[in-house]
């Protein structure tokens, strides 16, 4: 292997790894952002941290994920396209906001912020769940059946126990799915925060390993 695809293999692996990394620390940054500053517990969304003073992190987090990931490339055209359209729908998460009926504790603080008084409500509500559902939606069939696509006829351990990682995150992450629509569907109003939370950390976990931060292959 030349110096110049080695070069190649650790930039992709640094991508992977970096978003994995973004996407285990948003949930947790944006939550004990808003509780330390603002003395905010909670929403009933991760999306709902708009309405905080978490807002420049949560959206700017969302659109560093979707640019590295239009960025991403492997052998297979239809990945590339994939990849694309999802990190336009994670850079749409954060642009398009959520209702703010999501964020219940700050409209008890600050009940204008749920009228036209505040500026903040005049976005382009409503298409936050399409771009939510496309990327979770896109996200979920890389995770479980891309993410192993390129595996060798006689893979190593290590690939073997990465593979089954990603077959369990993708498995997580169609579980956190099904719950929030059961919520949506039938428990209109309730939480939704930690359901999103299990298929972000899911998501990331997978492209963490992705980069091969754990698991290397060993040196030939």
């Amino acid at each position: 292997m030349s110096d110049q695809e080695s070069e190649l293999i650790v930039s992709y692996l640094t991508l992977r790894k970096m978003i994995g990394w973004i996407g285990l620390l948003m949930p947790v940054s944006v939550r004990l952002g808003a509780w330390i500053f603002e003395g905010i517990r909670t929403t009933d969304s991760i999306s709902a941290y708009y309405y905080t003073g978490m807002r420049d992190v949560f959206v700017s987090t969302l659109v560093l994920v979707g640019i590295l990931l239009t960025c991403y490339r492997t052998r297979n055209i239809w990945d590339n396209v994939l990849s694309i359209v999802s990190g336009i729908a994670a850079i749409g998460i954060g642009l398009f906001p959520i209702e703010p009926t999501f964020a219940a504790e700050v409209l008890q603080k600050f009940p204008d912020m749920g009228s036209e008084k505040c500026y903040v409500n005049r976005g382009l509500l409503g298409y936050h769940f399409i771009f939510v559902s496309t990327f979770f939606a896109l996200s979920f069939y890389m995770v479980y059946f891309r993410f192993r696509a390129f595996t060798p006829g006689s893979p190593t351990r290590q690939k073997l126990i990465r593979n089954s990682i990603y077959k369990w995150c993708g498995l997580a992450m169609l579980a956190a799915f099904i719950m929030i629509g059961y919520l949506a569907v039938f428990n209109k109003g309730a939480s939704i925060f930690w359901p999103e939370t299990i298929a972000v950390v899911a998501f990331a976990t997978a492209w963490v390993v992705k980069g091969r931060i754990i698991l290397k292959d060993p040196v030939a």
